[in-house]
C-alpha cells in the first residue's frame, strides 16, 4: 500500500497486479503440417530410393530456403517419386510417413520424433 499526501489530502493506493494480455507472437511455434494447411512452397520433382531422412530434410531446406533442424533421434530412409509437389508438402508428407512431428518458428523448421 502506498500513502500519498497532497495539499493536506491523504490518498491511499493499493497496488493491484494487472495481467497484461499478450499479443500473438508471430514467431511462436506453429504446426506447418496441420490439417487444412495451404501449401505455399514452389513445386518440385523428387525421385529418391532409400534416401536418408536427414539428407532429404537438408535438400528440402535448400529448396525452400529455410533452416531445418533434425533431431538426433530421427533416423531411417525413405523412397519416393513425386512430381510437381510443393516442397513444404513434401516435408510434411515425409514426416507423416515416418511418424515425425514438425514445428516452425519463423523460418526455422524443427523435425523430431513424436
Amino acid at each position: 500500500m502506498t500513502r500519498v499526501v497532497i495539499l493536506g489530502l491523504a490518498i491511499t493506493c493499493a497496488a493491484v497486479p494487472v495481467r497484461a494480455e499478450r499479443e500473438p507472437d508471430p514467431a511462436a511455434a506453429v504446426d506447418p503440417c496441420a490439417r487444412g494447411t495451404r501449401w505455399r512452397g514452389h513445386p518440385i520433382d523428387l525421385d529418391v530410393k532409400d534416401a536418408g531422412l536427414a539428407d532429404v530434410f537438408r535438400f528440402l531446406s535448400d529448396v525452400g530456403r529455410v533452416d531445418v533442424v533434425v533431431a538426433d533421434d530421427v533416423a531411417g530412409a525413405v523412397t519416393m517419386r513425386l512430381r510437381h509437389v510443393p516442397w513444404d508438402q513434401v516435408l510434411c508428407t515425409v514426416a507423416a510417413a515416418k511418424q515425425l512431428a514438425v514445428t516452425r518458428e519463423g523460418r526455422v523448421y524443427l523435425v523430431r520424433t513424436r
